[in-house]
């Protein structure tokens, strides 16, 4: 029996197979010495045989990047994202590459890498001189996996891409970023983006030293007034930016104060098409702009567009295919649709237009100066200018709707227009 314990004592105190810890390789969990040597030396001792370096609860300082191996997972203690409570749980301290885009992202994946339960905080980071950083997170490959990950102030948060990639999942990622929030490029196969929330109170509220997130400066008019990170948002963040990717699944995100919400591009690597449910992009200067997309389009269901009264337009569409279905607009914004481009194509069906024209200058609730537009089985509750139709717009059709005082449509198309069926709702 007393030989048996001691074998089990002696198996017991064996490093267990896979697994490694970073303070095992002398990790410091003060926040004060650098340990991105301990993180990497812990990553590669599990480099032959794949498995997960676990991060204790505690600040870790990352003065230089890491890089997750394929069949290595990265993971700290949060089982989830949370609010500010960068004290608790482990907690990333990012100041590789501050002053510059153009460099390596602080967490570099491989294919089939993950990267779950963290807090990562840009220490040096102060909204009254941002700096430029590189991503904090970029993966290529297949099946990079991020989880359960709180950006307390990033300036660039998740690339995917634009190396070739697929079939990626970002999920349960919250926080605040400054320029760009999650960028997908070179996806050939179906990435996954559920469950993200963006808003600038994640480091308004973080209360972490030294970055309070509000600070206070002198305007035009030379009177103090106070700054808070949506007051950069709205000038230079893009929160959700694609490129080429085939069949992107997006499922309840949402964005707060960006310039622009949702981008849609074309790169060297191409266009997107995606299928993306229950978005939201609240007091953003533009929620949705589609600049490019493959042939099959843009799928948009249940999404939401609240923008503030500098935004003339919440959706814009200048080029590619957006197909906009049950979804809502609301608040102080001027219009709430702009359809640009000879190729543009836009499908409206059944969506909620409460208000438009904040600024009472007769702005229109949609204008199309090109394109195709279809508006169907969809209610304008005001009683204001509803559509305009420009010389430049190559067919329309505008039926079944419903037009509080009934319809107010400008049709100037020298394109193929049908308006019909459309009624006023009983008073």
């Amino acid at each position: 029996m007393q030989s048996l314990i001691i074998v089990l004592a002696i198996a017991s105190a064996e490093p267990e197979i896979g697994r490694a810890s970073v303070l095992a390789f002398g990790a410091a969990a003060d926040g004060k010495a650098d340990a991105s040597g301990a993180f990497a030396d812990a990553i590669a001792s599990l480099k032959e045989t794949g498995g997960t370096v676990t991060v204790p609860p505690g600040r870790y300082l990352l003065a230089k990047g890491i890089a997750i191996p394929t069949g290595v997972a990265l993971e700290g203690t949060w089982k989830g994202p949370h609010h500010g409570a960068w004290r608790e749980g482990s907690t990333l301290l990012v100041t590789a590459g501050r002053g510059s885009e153009d460099g390596p992202a602080a967490i570099e994946m491989r294919q089939s890498s993950a990267l779950r339960g963290f807090t990562i905080v840009h220490p040096d980071q102060q909204l009254s001189d941002v700096q430029p950083y590189p991503w904090t997170i970029h993966g290529t490959g297949m099946h990079c996996t991020i989880e359960d990950v709180t950006l307390v102030n990033g300036y660039n948060g998740i690339a995917m891409g634009p190396e070739s990639n697929e079939l990626h999942l970002i999920r349960n990622v919250f926080g605040c970023v400054l320029r760009r929030g999650i960028l997908i490029d070179g996806c050939t196969d179906i990435g996954r983006i559920e469950n993200v929330h963006f808003n600038p109170h994640y480091w308004m509220r973080a209360e972490y030293p030294g970055t309070p997130g509000v600070w206070r400066a002198r305007g035009a008019d030379g009177k103090e007034e106070v700054r808070h990170p949506n007051w950069y948002m709205q000038q230079h963040l893009e929160a959700f930016v694609f490129g080429r990717t085939d069949w992107e699944y997006v499922l309840n995100t949402f964005v707060f104060g960006a310039q622009v919400g949702y981008r849609f591009i074309e790169t060297k690597r191409g266009a997107a098409n995606g299928n993306f449910l229950g978005i939201g992009a609240d007091w953003c200067t533009t929620g949705l702009r589609v600049d490019a997309s493959q042939p099959m389009g843009i799928l948009v269901t249940n999404g939401e567009f609240v923008g503030h009264p500098g935004c003339t337009a919440a959706v814009e569409v200048r080029g590619g295919a957006l197909s906009l279905a049950n979804s809502s607009f609301w608040g102080p914004q001027q219009g709430n649709v702009l359809l640009e481009g000879a190729g543009s194509l836009l499908t409206i069906g059944q969506c909620i237009f409460l208000q438009w024209d904040s600024g009472r200058t007769g702005v229109p609730c949609i204008v199309a100066n090109g394109g195709s537009l279809t508006v169907q089985g969809s209610s304008f509750l005001r009683d204001r200018r509803h559509i305009v139709l420009g010389p430049g717009v190559r067919s329309a059709a505008i039926f079944g709707n419903t037009f509080r005082g009934g319809a107010d449509i400008v049709n100037q198309a020298k394109g193929d227009v049908k308006i019909d069926l459309n009624v006023a709702p009983a008073k």
